[in-house]
Protein backbone atom coordinates (compact mmCIF):
# COMPACT_ATOMS: atom_id res chain seq x y z
CA UNK A 1 0.00 0.00 0.00
CA UNK A 2 1.24 3.45 -0.76
CA UNK A 3 1.70 5.29 2.51
CA UNK A 4 0.92 8.81 1.24
CA UNK A 5 -2.20 8.08 -0.79
CA UNK A 6 -5.61 8.10 0.83
CA UNK A 7 -7.94 5.15 0.15
CA UNK A 8 -9.91 5.46 -3.07
CA UNK A 9 -13.50 4.28 -3.55
CA UNK A 10 -14.60 2.58 -6.76
CA UNK A 11 -18.05 1.37 -7.74
CA UNK A 12 -18.68 -1.61 -9.99
CA UNK A 13 -22.04 -2.42 -11.55
CA UNK A 14 -23.43 -4.56 -14.31
CA UNK A 15 -25.33 -2.71 -17.04
CA UNK A 16 -29.04 -3.56 -17.05
CA UNK A 17 -29.78 -4.04 -20.74
CA UNK A 18 -26.65 -5.72 -22.07
CA UNK A 19 -26.93 -8.85 -24.20
CA UNK A 20 -23.45 -10.34 -23.69
CA UNK A 21 -22.63 -8.50 -20.50
CA UNK A 22 -21.18 -5.09 -19.80
CA UNK A 23 -19.71 -3.94 -16.51
CA UNK A 24 -18.60 -0.44 -15.56
CA UNK A 25 -16.22 0.62 -12.80
CA UNK A 26 -16.60 4.25 -11.78
CA UNK A 27 -15.14 6.60 -9.18
CA UNK A 28 -17.12 8.59 -6.60
CA UNK A 29 -17.81 11.35 -9.15
CA UNK A 30 -19.38 8.85 -11.59
CA UNK A 31 -16.49 8.96 -14.08
CA UNK A 32 -16.03 5.63 -15.88
CA UNK A 33 -12.55 4.31 -15.09
CA UNK A 34 -12.87 0.82 -16.62
CA UNK A 35 -15.41 -0.85 -18.83
CA UNK A 36 -15.65 -4.61 -19.23
CA UNK A 37 -17.44 -6.41 -22.04
CA UNK A 38 -17.97 -10.05 -22.77
CA UNK A 39 -17.10 -11.00 -26.32
CA UNK A 40 -18.85 -13.75 -28.18
CA UNK A 41 -17.18 -17.16 -28.03
CA UNK A 42 -18.15 -20.71 -28.92
CA UNK A 43 -17.65 -22.40 -25.57
CA UNK A 44 -16.73 -19.54 -23.26
CA UNK A 45 -17.03 -15.80 -23.33
CA UNK A 46 -13.72 -13.93 -23.09
CA UNK A 47 -13.89 -10.60 -21.28
CA UNK A 48 -12.17 -7.44 -22.46
CA UNK A 49 -11.39 -4.70 -19.93
CA UNK A 50 -10.81 -1.23 -21.37
CA UNK A 51 -9.64 2.06 -19.91
CA UNK A 52 -10.28 5.24 -21.91
CA UNK A 53 -11.28 3.14 -24.94
CA UNK A 54 -8.13 0.98 -25.11
CA UNK A 55 -7.88 -2.60 -23.94
CA UNK A 56 -5.81 -3.02 -20.77
CA UNK A 57 -6.69 -6.66 -19.95
CA UNK A 58 -8.32 -9.76 -21.40
CA UNK A 59 -9.72 -12.60 -19.28
CA UNK A 60 -10.47 -16.02 -20.75
CA UNK A 61 -11.79 -19.05 -18.89
CA UNK A 62 -9.72 -22.17 -19.36
CA UNK A 63 -11.91 -24.97 -20.62
CA UNK A 64 -11.79 -28.56 -19.44
CA UNK A 65 -10.03 -27.86 -16.15
CA UNK A 66 -11.05 -29.51 -12.89
CA UNK A 67 -10.94 -26.26 -10.91
CA UNK A 68 -12.11 -22.93 -12.34
CA UNK A 69 -9.12 -21.23 -14.02
CA UNK A 70 -8.93 -17.98 -15.99
CA UNK A 71 -6.00 -16.79 -18.09
CA UNK A 72 -5.38 -13.05 -17.76
CA UNK A 73 -3.35 -11.01 -20.19
CA UNK A 74 -2.55 -7.34 -19.50
CA UNK A 75 -0.30 -4.89 -21.31
CA UNK A 76 2.49 -5.58 -18.78
CA UNK A 77 2.13 -9.26 -17.78
CA UNK A 78 0.22 -12.53 -17.95
CA UNK A 79 -1.07 -14.47 -14.95
CA UNK A 80 -3.72 -16.97 -13.90
CA UNK A 81 -6.73 -16.68 -11.61
CA UNK A 82 -7.52 -19.97 -9.89
CA UNK A 83 -10.83 -20.52 -8.12
CA UNK A 84 -11.24 -22.86 -5.20
CA UNK A 85 -13.36 -25.92 -5.79
CA UNK A 86 -16.02 -26.94 -3.24
CA UNK A 87 -15.84 -24.05 -0.86
CA UNK A 88 -18.60 -22.33 1.12
CA UNK A 89 -17.03 -19.00 0.27
CA UNK A 90 -15.84 -17.78 -3.10
CA UNK A 91 -12.05 -17.69 -3.23
CA UNK A 92 -9.81 -16.72 -6.18
CA UNK A 93 -6.01 -16.86 -6.06
CA UNK A 94 -3.62 -14.99 -8.37
CA UNK A 95 -0.89 -17.27 -9.74
CA UNK A 96 2.10 -15.58 -11.38
CA UNK A 97 2.78 -11.94 -12.14
CA UNK A 98 3.47 -9.06 -9.77
CA UNK A 99 0.66 -10.01 -7.35
CA UNK A 100 1.45 -13.73 -7.16
CA UNK A 101 -0.29 -15.17 -4.11
CA UNK A 102 -2.92 -12.44 -3.80
CA UNK A 103 -6.30 -13.82 -2.84
CA UNK A 104 -9.86 -12.54 -3.20
CA UNK A 105 -12.07 -14.05 -0.50
CA UNK A 106 -15.80 -13.62 -0.27
CA UNK A 107 -18.21 -13.80 2.62
CA UNK A 108 -20.67 -16.63 3.04
CA UNK A 109 -23.39 -14.96 0.92
CA UNK A 110 -21.03 -13.22 -1.54
CA UNK A 111 -21.90 -9.81 -0.13
CA UNK A 112 -18.42 -8.76 1.05
CA UNK A 113 -14.98 -9.42 -0.45
CA UNK A 114 -11.41 -8.79 0.58
CA UNK A 115 -8.36 -8.80 -1.69
CA UNK A 116 -5.12 -9.36 0.22
CA UNK A 117 -1.56 -10.48 -0.44
CA UNK A 118 0.73 -11.75 2.31
CA UNK A 119 -1.55 -10.34 5.01
CA UNK A 120 -1.68 -6.86 3.45
CA UNK A 121 -5.18 -5.82 2.37
CA UNK A 122 -5.27 -4.33 -1.12
CA UNK A 123 -9.03 -3.74 -1.42
CA UNK A 124 -12.36 -4.44 0.26
CA UNK A 125 -15.69 -4.65 -1.53
CA UNK A 126 -19.21 -4.59 -0.20
CA UNK A 127 -22.36 -5.40 -2.16
CA UNK A 128 -25.13 -2.87 -2.37
CA UNK A 129 -28.49 -4.34 -1.46
CA UNK A 130 -31.86 -3.29 -2.81
CA UNK A 131 -30.60 -2.43 -6.30
CA UNK A 132 -31.85 -3.66 -9.68
CA UNK A 133 -28.39 -4.76 -10.77
CA UNK A 134 -25.38 -6.35 -9.12
CA UNK A 135 -23.41 -3.50 -7.56
CA UNK A 136 -20.40 -3.30 -5.22
CA UNK A 137 -18.52 -0.43 -3.59
CA UNK A 138 -14.77 -1.08 -3.44
CA UNK A 139 -12.42 0.59 -0.98
CA UNK A 140 -9.04 0.52 -2.71
CA UNK A 141 -6.40 0.67 0.04
CA UNK A 142 -3.43 0.23 -2.34
CA UNK A 143 -3.92 3.06 -4.85
CA UNK A 144 -1.16 2.09 -7.30
CA UNK A 145 -2.36 1.72 -10.90
CA UNK A 146 -1.36 -1.98 -10.90
CA UNK A 147 -3.42 -2.72 -7.75
CA UNK A 148 -6.36 -0.80 -9.20
CA UNK A 149 -6.21 -2.83 -12.43
CA UNK A 150 -5.93 -6.13 -10.51
CA UNK A 151 -8.96 -5.16 -8.43
CA UNK A 152 -10.88 -4.27 -11.61
CA UNK A 153 -9.96 -7.65 -13.16
CA UNK A 154 -10.92 -9.66 -10.07
CA UNK A 155 -14.21 -7.84 -9.50
CA UNK A 156 -15.12 -8.15 -13.19
CA UNK A 157 -14.34 -11.85 -12.95
CA UNK A 158 -16.51 -12.08 -9.83
CA UNK A 159 -19.52 -10.47 -11.53
CA UNK A 160 -19.01 -12.69 -14.60
CA UNK A 161 -19.00 -15.77 -12.33
CA UNK A 162 -22.18 -14.62 -10.60
CA UNK A 163 -23.80 -14.13 -14.01
CA UNK A 164 -22.79 -17.67 -15.07
CA UNK A 165 -24.12 -19.06 -11.76
CA UNK A 166 -27.45 -17.27 -12.28
CA UNK A 167 -27.69 -18.48 -15.89
CA UNK A 168 -27.01 -22.09 -14.87
CA UNK A 169 -29.57 -21.90 -12.05
CA UNK A 170 -32.18 -20.51 -14.46
CA UNK A 171 -31.44 -23.26 -17.02
CA UNK A 172 -31.89 -26.14 -14.58
CA UNK A 173 -35.19 -27.91 -15.07
CA UNK A 174 -37.66 -27.99 -12.22
CA UNK A 175 -37.75 -31.39 -10.52
CA UNK A 176 -41.00 -33.28 -11.28
CA UNK A 177 -42.10 -33.34 -7.64
CA UNK A 178 -42.00 -29.50 -7.54
CA UNK A 179 -44.03 -28.92 -10.70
Amino acid sequence: MTATAAPKTLHIARKLMSLLGKIQITDDAGNVLYESRARWGWLSQPWSITQDGREVAAVTRKLWSFTPIWNVSTNEENFILRGKLWSWRRQITVVGGRFDGAMLRGSLLDMDFELARHGQVIARAQAKVMTLRTRHSIDLLDTTPQAELLTAILMTNLLAQKREDNNMAAAEPTPPHLQ
